[in-house]
């Protein structure tokens, strides 16, 4: 009897400290610093294949596209420069696409809504029906946070 009340207290404490640290764990704000990592990383990264996506044939389709995934100074560049990247799409008989390799989020700032990334893409570019020819570009990102959720805002190669 005595062994059966010890081994009910222990289950009693057991399944005290387990629910105690099941709602801690979900009240944690790391937890959400986790959950809003997760959505950059997801946002950006087919963000960034987007942008370096181009077919000459689509390429009012994809141009559209990198508009839809760019907020702040780029957006705003690329929504100005649109017919100049139609033009040379076209002019070049450009097919470019890209493979994300690696991506990585450095700073995170849940307040101001920015993020910086660095990620590695292999992209494929091809021109005047030439075959496409992959490199790889090293770049550092930044993504602020809007209504739609996370965009591009900057991109810039990366040193080596």
């Amino acid at each position: 009897m005595r062994v059966l009340a010890v081994l009910t207290a222990l289950a009693v404490a057991a399944a005290a400290w387990f629910g105690w640290s099941w709602v801690s764990a979900a009240n944690d704000d790391a937890l959400e610093v986790s959950r809003e990592r997760d959505a950059v990383l997801a946002a950006v990264s087919d963000g960034l294949v987007t942008l370096h996506t181009i077919d000459h044939r689509t390429a009012e389709r994809d141009v559209g596209r990198w508009l839809d995934v760019t907020t702040g100074k780029l957006g705003d560049d690329l929504e100005r420069d649109r017919q100049l990247q139609l033009d040379r799409a076209a002019g070049t008989r450009t097919v470019a696409s890209a493979t994300l390799l690696q991506a990585a989020v450095t700073e995170l700032d849940l307040q101001a809504g920015s993020a910086r990334l660095v990620a590695v893409l292999e992209v494929r570019l091809g021109t005047q029906g030439q075959p496409a020819a992959p490199q790889r570009s090293r770049l550092t990102v930044r993504a602020e946070r809007t209504e739609q959720g996370w965009k591009v805002s900057d991109v810039q190669a990366a040193g080596r």
